[in-house]
Formats: C-alpha cells, structure tokens, sequence
C-alpha cells in the first residue's frame, strides 16, 4: 500500500475516481520543493495526520491501487467530460517524471483557505481543492 493510501484513510476516491474529499493537492517539480511546503504547514500549526509530502512514485502506485472495474469505467468517462480523471492523468504523468506532492487535509474552509495562504508563495505547478461541491483549482490550471 502507498503511504499516500494510508494517509488519505481509503476517503481517495469518489465513484472510483481520484478524488480526496476535503484535502488540497498541489504538484511541486521535486520532493524537496513539497517537503519544503509541509515543512510550512507543520510550523504553522498543521499536525503529520493533516500534511503529507510524498515522491511522485508514491502517487504512481496510489493510482494504481485504485483501479478496480467500476473505476476504469468511471476514469473513461471522467476522461470524457475532462474533469477529474484529466487532473489524476496530468499528476501522474509529473509524477512518472520526477514531480512530487503535497497533500493537505482541511476540515473546513477557514482551515483550507489558512493552508493555501501558506502554499501558493511556494509556486506550486498545479494545486486544486477537492471540496463536498466539485474541485476548486487553486493554482496552474483554469
């Protein structure tokens, strides 16, 4: 199992696309990047059980483990309306690359806008809000 699996408590996925209610997902061009932005988080007060930086081959194989047949189905037409599983395919073709992430519970929105506050000076490639409504994409995408 991905430490990414463990950390997100099996909540990774909505009709089996990637989809981690409730958690800010950013991609950094390396880990060091990542764990630098965790490194922001934990001394303003975020816990280990809140942030999680990880290399992009933990990302890889949390995408791998997801699939199941309702979830190909799901990706396919995810993949259709360009929605989420473009998100998921786009991280993980960084992540094959050398990108890593970091991952950030937020239980509500005063804690994820605290959160972002102190990501987006660390210039992120891509960062998005998977929220109860739909995702809100934060930096790097439209």
């Amino acid at each position: 199992m991905s430490r990414l699996a463990s950390f997100f408590k099996g909540s990774d996925t909505r009709l089996g696309v990637f989809y981690p209610e409730r958690y800010i997902v950013a991609i950094f061009p390396d880990l060091e990047r990542a764990s630098e932005a965790a490194a922001k988080l934990r001394g303003a007060g975020f816990t280990d059980e809140e942030v999680m930086a990880a290399p992009g081959d933990d990302f890889v194989h949390l995408m791998e483990e997801e699939k199941t047949p309702l979830g190909v189905v799901m990706t396919g037409f995810s993949r259709f309306l360009d929605t989420e599983a473009n998100y998921s395919d786009r991280d993980t073709r960084d992540a094959r690359h050398g990108a890593a992430i970091l991952a950030v519970h937020c239980a509500d929105e005063q804690q994820k806008r605290s959160a972002w506050k102190l990501i987006a000076p660390t210039q992120p490639l891509r960062a998005r809000y998977y929220g109860l409504g739909g995702v809100e994409h934060l930096a790097g995408e439209s």
